[in-house]
């Protein structure tokens, strides 16, 4: 009895040793990527709380400031403005990249022939590889008053043309239909991840049972979609709310400060106004608003996880 009671100690401990030899080389593989995210990620962004509590001084200097620089933000209206138009932007952002990407994954999915899979996937997929300044421009030339493809088919029906980035109440979602059309490719991608995951035994049960058609959509596909749906829309909120290349290349935040986000407000008051401190307030209030939405994802995702 103790003669096993030895070896199973010992056994336990060469256990205990590999599994630590293990540990230390895995971390020797992600060093790298650690000292990476802390030299470029991490330490900014110290740095960025340490200015947002100082305020620019004599000389154009730095100078510790507590609370005063976040007053002087919180009690511009150009701030909130730009927030508020932040935040209707990614609104608009995301529930179009969302619907339609789940609409497209589900189109795709629902094809026979997988050649036509991946050519409607790759359809879909080419616009992410174009880039934002791109995208912009090409956009502004479909918007065109005159000369716009768009304008020019709605003439063709019969309807007046559209002011579209020139009109202050279309602006902002002529931009999210923009934003959408470079972000959809991902959204379908990973929402076809998430319905290839999806045994085919269950929507045989499905049809066995009766239900058919929306049914099976409603009670199968969205709720076992749910984790993927949120991924995509906190991916989608991270991007929406960091906008800026679009922006400043179609508008730069006209007309009338119709599309002025809050990374404009940031761009400005580092760049042309020479307000570090302002500009990491700024930066701050983004940080924590979408850590406070990372942290309703995980909730959410958490929330529904399913075993099939």
């Amino acid at each position: 009895m103790r003669k096993g009671k030895i070896l199973w100690n010992a056994e336990g401990r060469k256990r205990g040793q590999y599994q630590r030899r293990l540990a230390r080389t895995g971390l020797l593989f992600v060093l790298p990527v650690l000292l990476y995210f802390l030299l470029i990620y991490w330490f900014n962004l110290v740095q960025v709380f340490g200015i947002s509590f100082q305020e620019i001084a004599a000389r154009r200097q730095l100078q510790f400031a507590g609370l005063n620089t976040y007053r002087q933000v919180f009690s511009e209206s150009q701030f909130w403005r730009s927030l508020q138009h932040t935040f209707l932007f990614t609104a608009q952002t995301v529930v179009l990249t969302v619907s339609v990407g789940l609409l497209i994954a589900i189109g795709i999915s629902s094809l026979k022939k997988p050649l036509a899979k991946n050519a409607g996937t790759l359809c879909f997929v080419l616009p992410t590889l174009v880039s934002l300044v791109a995208a912009g421009i090409i956009w502004e030339w479909l918007y065109h008053a005159r000369f716009g493809v768009i304008n020019q088919v709605l003439s063709v029906v019969g309807l007046p043309h559209q002011g579209f980035l020139l009109d202050e109440r279309q602006a902002l979602p002529s931009m999210s239909v923009i934003n959408a059309w470079v972000r959809v490719g991902y959204a379908v991608l990973i929402l076809q991840a998430g319905l290839q995951g999806i045994p085919a035994d269950l929507f045989n049960s499905a049809r066995v049972d009766g239900a058919k058609g929306f049914k099976i959509y409603r009670y199968i596909i969205l709720p076992l979609l749910v984790p993927h749906i949120a991924a995509v829309a906190l991916l989608e909120i991270i991007f929406a709310a960091r906008v800026f290349d679009i922006v400043y290349v179609t508008t730069q935040g006209g007309p009338a400060g119709a599309t002025r986000v809050i990374m404009l407000y940031l761009y400005d008051n580092a760049f042309r106004f020479n307000r570090p401190d302002k500009a990491a307030v700024a930066a701050v209030v983004i940080f924590l608003i979408l850590l406070v939405f990372g942290i309703i994802q995980r909730k959410v995702a958490g929330a529904r996880e399913y075993e099939y």
